[in-house]
């Protein structure tokens, strides 16, 4: 594990992701920097290495692994709701990737 003393810099909001999440990962790019994952489950420790995402350009990726209880917070609209509601004066995008899907229902003659 890193340096607990660092834990503060992150803010008492980021913590609230641990009800609901076993680890929590956040991966980080600067323009002209590497990029980084912080990770930690929680247990009093964290680690923060290079990762390779090639994906991201620049910006910051949270990404909650969720308790077998709170499934709830994959639903599309519990998400947003909860980003309007807790983002109101944050000054920058935050883009919520979704997937969706259509069932058809096919015959045999299909």
């Amino acid at each position: 594990g890193a340096d607990m003393s660092m834990i503060g810099q992150f803010g008492v909001g980021f913590y609230s992701a641990y009800l609901v999440s076993d680890k929590v990962q956040v991966v980080s790019k600067h323009n002209d920097d590497e990029c980084h994952l912080w990770e930690s489950a929680a247990g009093g420790t964290f680690t923060v290495s290079k990762h390779d995402d090639p994906d991201l350009k620049r910006g910051t990726k949270v990404i909650c692994h969720l308790k077998d209880d709170q499934l709830e917070y994959l639903e599309e609209k519990r998400i947003k709701d909860l980003v309007k509601k807790h983002s109101e004066f944050i000054g920058y995008d935050i883009l919520l990737e979704v997937e969706k899907t259509n069932e058809k229902e096919v015959t045999d003659d299909e």
